[in-house]
């Protein structure tokens, strides 16, 4: 995506319900246009919440201004693209209506809004839409027909791409999950995708937890049922949406500190994680990854566990996908934290296309990958 050029000027203000005294018309976040992709509540017909990173919120709409009402605390970002292009990357710490007016002639545009940050930002809530009194809004045009799941950490959730430097110490406004793999290999596949991902959890231990295994709940198999993933209260209804396939990319903070759980409890709570997948999905295609942040034992013990399913269960649909661990450069891939940059979640995702690719018998596309 390109970032906006002279056609568009973005005004934002709060609270602003008419601009040059045009009449305005509010739209629900109910309406049947709006196009959201991941894990909503939608329990109270006057917002709709999320906190997953990716969570994204798609329309056309006609005029040349559009007002969002949304709400995301003080560490939660956005991006929003308007017909293709990044207009504004913004925080909405207050219930606030941003408005954005455009200074082209194109009669339709296409509205793109994403969660750059995962849950521990923040909990949003969008309330709707602001348009000219004449103007509608229109079902987007980005609607896929393909669908991937994403289970993961913080390489999925895009902590600290945009960080400057290894050094640089993490900030919410460096997180973005567009620019994480997952993302990356979603639109290279032109497809629908849900991340569940959460920084510094794991399959049987989280990050430099002092035990060898860590709560169930607060493990990354623990959090898979939510829909939102820092409340236990609301548990997903899988049958809104089917992935055709799943990505799971764990392990890493299980092995990263010490002490490092058992394989027996490793291997245990990744089965329990592919049978939630199973129940959920059905006999769709499970990508076990590895790396490029860890490495032993996890390789071994994955490669165990998928030549296990292969062998033993006969789940032919289960496949090992290691990324090496020399896959990233240690200056010029890494970005806060020394978690990989924009730069090396291309690599990562130049290294994953191949199988899916292959396995699921679909096209993709390249230039974003090998510009």
């Amino acid at each position: 995506m390109k970032i906006k050029n002279n056609r568009l000027l973005v005004l934002l203000t709060l609270f602003v319900l008419a601009v040059n005294c045009l009449a305005i018309e509010i739209i629900p976040p109910t309406h049947p246009a709006i196009h959201y992709v991941g894990r909503v509540d939608r329990s109270n017909p006057t917002e709709v919440r999320f906190d997953w990173p990716g969570v994204s919120i798609g329309c056309i709409f006609t005029g040349n201004q559009i007002g969002i009402n949304i709400e995301g605390g003080e560490k939660n970002y956005f991006n929003l693209f308007i017909d293709g292009e990044l207009l504004s990357v913004f925080s909405a710490p207050r219930d606030t209506t941003l408005f954005f007016r455009l200074t082209n002639d194109v009669v339709h545009h296409e509205l793109l809004l994403t969660k750059r940050t995962e849950a521990d930002m923040g909990m949003a809530r969008f309330t709707g839409f602001i348009l000219d009194e004449k103007a509608e809004i229109l079902p987007s045009s980005r609607k896929s027909t393909r669908r991937i799941e994403f289970i993961g950490n913080s390489i999925t959730c895009g902590y600290g791409t945009e960080g400057a430097n290894r050094d640089e110490r993490f900030s919410p406004n460096t997180e973005n999950n567009y620019k994480s793999y997952a993302a990356i290999l979603a639109r290279a596949f032109n497809a629908e995708a849900h991340f569940i991902a959460h920084s510094g959890k794991g399959v049987v231990r989280n990050y430099g937890d002092e035990k060898m295994v860590s709560d169930p709940k607060e493990t990354m198999p623990g959090r898979y049922d939510r829909t939102l993933d820092n409340d236990t209260t609301h548990l997903w209804d899988f049958k809104q949406w089917k992935a055709h396939c799943v990505v799971i990319n764990l392990g890493t903070n299980d092995y990263s500190t010490q002490p490092h759980p058992d394989r027996v409890a490793f291997l245990n709570a990744y089965k329990e994680l592919i049978a939630k997948v199973r129940s959920s999905h059905g006999n769709v295609p499970i990508f076990c990854v590895v790396g490029p942040m860890i490495n032993e034992p996890c390789f071994s013990y994955l490669k165990e566990l998928t030549y296990f399913y292969r062998t033993e269960v006969k789940d032919t649909n289960i496949y090992f996908a290691g990324l090496p661990d020399k896959l990233l450069n240690d200056g010029v891939d890494l970005g806060s934290d020394w978690h990989p940059s924009y730069k090396g979640q291309l690599k990562i995702a130049a290294q994953l296309l191949a199988p899916i690719a292959t396995v699921m018998d679909w096209d993709f596309q390249t230039e974003e990958i090998y510009p």
